[in-house]
């Protein structure tokens, strides 16, 4: 077995947090009922300790604080304007937050390391996967600066000529484009094979990673941009932050990273429905996997 320790009973809070991120999506009400037990379980496995329980505890806090005055009537412009700019700089600071939460840059976390430098075949660098505890915050965290983060929003095409039809052919094109540019960059190779532990990589990237990634960039900051600015620069500027997220990569990896970020985000504008940018990343992660060198090609 690959895994560098039990995964049971040590993965109880990250049983507890993938219950409550599903509940979050079918139940919306119930998942500070959720995070609750998940917060109270990883203090009790050491997945979290009271450092990061406080670090939790602030930015729910300040999400809160954000959206109360966000939404408080007053009848005073100036009270008005405090209030806005209050919101924009508490807004701000939880963004960041969420950036550092996804660096694994605060404190009080223990993530869960099963698999140390493995190798999916003989040109694939080696992978080590961790259970993540802080990223997956970020979901909440959004939650309580905005409820309606998850609900679907109204499509916005930017071709009169888009249909169902036409939008699932382009994704396939834009697939095998970035796949083929992947290649001509040299970070992947054609390696059709599934490793033994394709399928917890199946269900930490679908619930701890593609989840959270396409909540924050697609569903809060190209909405946000969409909104503020117009949908066809909120989808270029967020697929460019996306990429560059992918920095540790290289500027090869964040290329392509940019393009395929580009295809969610549009893919979410015409749908309206962040689960299917949110599948389509996790093809997109599975197909790397299962037909390409995973992570990239060993040099």
């Amino acid at each position: 077995m690959l895994f560098t320790q039990d995964l049971f009973p040590s993965a109880t809070p990250w049983l507890f947090l993938v219950i409550t991120l599903i509940t979050a999506f079918v139940k919306p009400k119930l998942w500070p009922f959720g995070l609750l037990c998940t917060l109270i379980s990883g203090l009790f496995y050491n997945a979290i300790d009271l450092v990061g329980l406080g670090v939790v505890t602030l930015l729910l806090a300040m999400s809160y604080y954000a959206k109360k005055i966000s939404t408080k009537p007053s009848s005073n412009p100036s009270n008005k304007l405090w209030n806005r700019r209050i919101n924009t700089v508490i807004t701000a600071l939880v963004i960041i937050s969420c950036i550092a939460l996804a660096a694994h840059l605060l404190p009080g976390f223990n993530n869960l390391q099963v698999l140390n430098d493995v190798e999916k075949s003989i040109n694939s660098m080696p992978f080590t996967l961790y259970l993540n505890f802080d990223k997956p915050m970020i979901l909440f965290v959004l939650l309580m600066l905005s409820p309606a983060l998850l609900i679907s929003q109204k499509p916005i095409t930017l071709s009169k000529a888009h249909n169902s039809l036409r939008l699932s052919a382009l994704v396939v094109l834009v697939f095998i484009l970035l796949f083929s540019l992947a290649i001509l960059l040299s970070l992947i190779k054609y390696d059709p094979q599934l490793p033994s532990w394709w399928w917890l990589f199946a269900l930490n990237n679908l619930l701890l990673t593609c989840i959270i990634e396409e909540v924050f960039f697609r569903g809060f900051i190209q909405q946000k941009l969409t909104k503020l600015i117009n949908p066809l620069t909120g989808l270029i500027l967020t697929s460019l932050l996306f990429g560059i997220a992918h920095f540790s990569g290289g500027f090869n990896y964040m290329l392509v990273a940019t393009l395929a970020g580009f295809l969610y985000g549009l893919v979410y504008l015409n749908t309206g429905k962040i689960w299917y940018a949110i599948l389509l990343h996790f093809c997109f992660n599975m197909i790397h996997l299962a037909l390409f060198t995973y992570p990239l090609l060993k040099v």
